[in-house]
């Protein structure tokens, strides 16, 4: 008879084993990410045992992500990748994804590091399963891009999620006072000059793990997306060849950044953003498989955290 807790599927056996197998998680640090009893956790290996989930290494389906991530990271370079794996029974993606993205971030955060944010859903949720560490101490959490034109989600906006990020680090939040795009370079230069945004600036060069979303050509009639760029011509970077942005960088199918709107935007350079040990990108969708592989052909990011599906369709056309 299986051991397996009854709310519990086969594709919950697989994502626990392999946070604990193949990422060396205890399991404690597992049950504080996925709000699972620790003695739950306990359970769920074993059935994955029972199951034949588990035996000397995870089976085929976690092996075939592994495949993955190897091709990812020797294709473009990429310092990790992480990779979750498909549900049988076509579960909640997004929150599969915050687990594994919360949990890799969990690991490579540490006393003393500045954590810069982008903004949006995925980061919203990734954020809400990060577990409370009371043992870090002195992490400055900073925006690295400006707020919305119009009125979005307040827990997607980026001064809200370095205060929550910050709360569950021990950390400090900073806020940045302006908008994303500004009307004139005459408006963006007396913003830059304000004492606070000159400190955000300066904490810009210190940035040590980035962590942010990718918008795509596909997805500029969503709510959230226009509510943003309300009042800005920001779509009409796209009326050409850009196919996605990250901190609302628009970039084409190479990963090439245009230059036309540094003028009035107030954000992180990408050539900035390169330089950043941990430049995490976390998407996935079908919608966002373009964008995607543009950002990896241009060397924007050295992290890629995405789901299965999305990791496939990209590898097909690369």
């Amino acid at each position: 008879m299986s051991n397996l807790p009854k709310r519990y599927d086969r594709a919950t056996l697989v994502k626990i084993s392999d946070l604990y197998y193949m990422h060396g998680l205890t399991q404690q640090e597992i049950s504080e990410i996925a709000h699972i009893h620790r003695t739950e956790i306990s359970r769920i290996l074993k059935a994955a045992r029972d199951e034949g989930v588990v035996s000397i290494a995870i089976n085929p389906e976690t092996t075939a992500v592994s495949q993955l991530v190897d091709f990812f990271k020797q294709k473009y370079g990429l310092r990790e990748a992480v990779i979750v794996p498909a549900s049988e029974n076509g579960g909640n993606e997004l929150n599969a994804l915050s687990v594994y993205a919360s949990m890799f971030l969990s690991k490579i955060i540490k006393s003393d590091d500045v954590i810069g944010l982008g903004w949006g859903s995925t980061l919203s949720s990734v954020i809400s399963q990060f577990p409370t560490d009371k043992k870090l101490h002195d992490i400055k959490v900073v925006p690295l891009v400006g707020g919305p034109m119009g009125r979005i989600p307040s827990n997607y906006h980026v001064n809200y999620l370095t205060h929550r990020l910050a709360n569950r680090l021990n950390g400090t939040a900073f806020v940045l006072d302006s908008p994303a795009f500004v009307r004139s370079k005459a408006l963006r230069k007396e913003l830059l000059a304000n004492p606070n945004t000159q400190e955000i600036l300066s904490l810009w060069t210190r940035v040590n793990i980035a962590i942010f979303g990718m918008g795509s050509s596909l997805i500029t009639d969503s709510p959230d997306w226009q509510a943003f760029y309300e009042n800005t011509n920001f779509k009409s970077y796209f009326s050409a060849e850009m196919v996605g942005d990250i901190l609302s960088h628009p970039f084409d199918k190479n990963g090439k950044v245009t230059r036309d709107i540094d003028s009035i935007l107030v954000a992180l350079p990408l050539s900035a953003l390169k330089k950043v040990p941990y430049s995490v990108g976390i998407a996935f969708g079908e919608d966002k498989v373009t964008a995607i592989l543009a950002a990896l052909r241009g060397g924007l990011l050295n992290t890629l955290i995405t789901t299965e599906a999305t990791a496939k369709s990209i590898k097909d056309l690369s």
